[in-house]
């Protein structure tokens, strides 16, 4: 016997029978709930978790929080100005015999929408968009009146939707705003032998059998498809030989694809192995010019420095009048001389400056082509960041000097009085 008959057999069986009672509530208002009202929030799937709610709180309908009707009250988060969207509510309850109603009412009471599933599958969604709910999906409409937030919405479901044995009811709670005042959750489940829920059972069942006969007609054509798919398959297995052929072709080509790929998989390891190599030699070769650079520095000043010497032994010999004393004086003096026209030290520098700070002084000359080799180094040395004594000592002149030297540049590249030299050279 089908469900159909069945339930139909017993709706003849109540209507004859007066002592049977008409109605049974399977849920009732007041039952316990498991609820979750985390911040964290559950997977889109979560109500097809028959035991997610395990771990969950306890709590006696109807929930949520900000209405007089509420008998547990559930958090909404630690910001009141942005609560969360989403609370949700889970309860497992026996039915030994789903067919021993005919058809049965669920009665909710929601704040602002819900969407309820039956042992993981949609049966209601009232107050909410179409398509994919999360925990982020909002309530279609504000439930603004006390009339709105506690009015029953029903939905009928049939006996075919449960089990016998323990079935699980799920419910989703959606906000329509994070700053709503008020959440409700309330719902009760009522088996029904009325007799005028026949027509509407009825109606149900006139429903589902044609969804019945559309998949039988669907079967069908399945069937006769692949009833013209073998006498195909009949007609093509003269072709047998030409099929092995063309599929030894495939393989042959898809082995010569799988060799190209494995060469050129082979290729790039290399060719990255190569790059990175050159990129880490880059980085010595820079290293190695950072150091150089800095020894050229280190011999400019001692160049600086055997001026001073030089200086200071000239005036030694103007002041000795011994003969034999200044003669090795002026041997030293020429010495020095000689060592400071050696002007390779400002070349290696520009050199290695120029590898460290990739074509800097060309851009620099192509952007300013009047600035003499003096001005040039001085512009090296700004962006070198070195103080103003070094340069001063460096380039043989006063600390003012460099100062004067810099406004000149200035006003020699054609720059605003306002614009700071040291940041424009380090820009370039």
């Amino acid at each position: 016997m089908n469900a159909f008959y069945k339930i139909l057999f017993a709706t003849l069986v109540f209507s004859s029978s007066p002592t049977i009672l008409s109605q049974t509530k399977v849920i009732s208002q007041g039952d316990e709930w498991r609820y979750y009202d985390s911040e964290t929030p559950l997977p889109n799937d979560w109500f097809k978790n028959q035991n997610i709610s395990e771990s969950w709180k306890r709590g006696i309908t109807p929930l949520g929080y900000g209405d007089d009707i509420i008998v547990t009250t559930i958090s909404y988060g630690s910001d009141p100005e942005n609560k969360h969207i989403t609370k949700y509510f889970q309860k497992t309850f026996l039915l030994e015999d789903p067919y021993a109603h005919l058809i049965y009412k669920l009665n909710v009471q929601r704040d602002d929408g819900i969407v309820v599933y039956l042992n993981g599958h949609e049966v209601m969604r009232n107050n909410m968009p179409y398509g994919v709910v999360t925990d982020t999906t909002k309530a279609s409409s504000l439930a603004f009146s006390t009339e709105n937030e506690t009015v029953t919405h029903t939905k009928l479901i049939s006996p075919d939707d449960f089990i016998a044995g323990m079935n699980t009811i799920s419910a989703s709670v959606h906000q329509a705003r994070t700053t709503s005042s008020d959440c409700l959750f309330n719902l009760e489940l009522i088996g029904s032998n009325e007799p005028e829920m026949v027509p509407l059972l009825l109606k149900e069942q006139t429903i589902k059998n044609l969804n019945l006969d559309m998949r039988l007609k669907e079967i069908n054509h399945r069937q006769e498809l692949e009833n013209k798919d073998l006498h195909l398959e009949m007609l093509e297995h003269s072709k047998y030989i030409m099929k092995i052929a063309l599929v030894a072709a495939i393989i042959l080509l898809i082995s010569a694809i799988l060799y190209v790929l494995r060469l050129w998989k082979s290729f790039s390891t290399r060719e990255r192995t190569h790059v990175e190599r050159i990129a880490e030699l880059k980085e010595q070769n820079q290293s190695k010019d950072r150091a150089m650079m800095n020894i050229s520095l280190d011999s400019l000043n001692d160049k600086q420095f055997l001026k001073v010497l030089k200086k200071e032994l000239e005036d030694t010999i103007k002041s000795t009048s011994t003969g034999s004393e200044t003669k090795g004086l002026k041997r030293m003096v020429k010495d020095i001389d000689n060592k400071l026209d050696f002007d390779d030290d400002w070349e290696n520098l520009k050199k290695h400056f120029d590898a460290v700070h990739t074509g800097y002084v060309d851009r620099l000359s192509k952007l300013h082509p009047s600035l003499t080799e003096i001005e040039l180094r001085h512009c090296i040395f700004i962006k070198l960041r070195m103080q103003t004594k070094e340069i001063a000592n460096i380039l043989h002149i006063d600390p003012r000097s460099v100062q004067a030297s810099r406004y000149r540049l200035k006003k020699k590249m054609d720059l605003e009085e306002n614009t700071d030299l040291k940041k424009y050279l380090q820009k370039i």
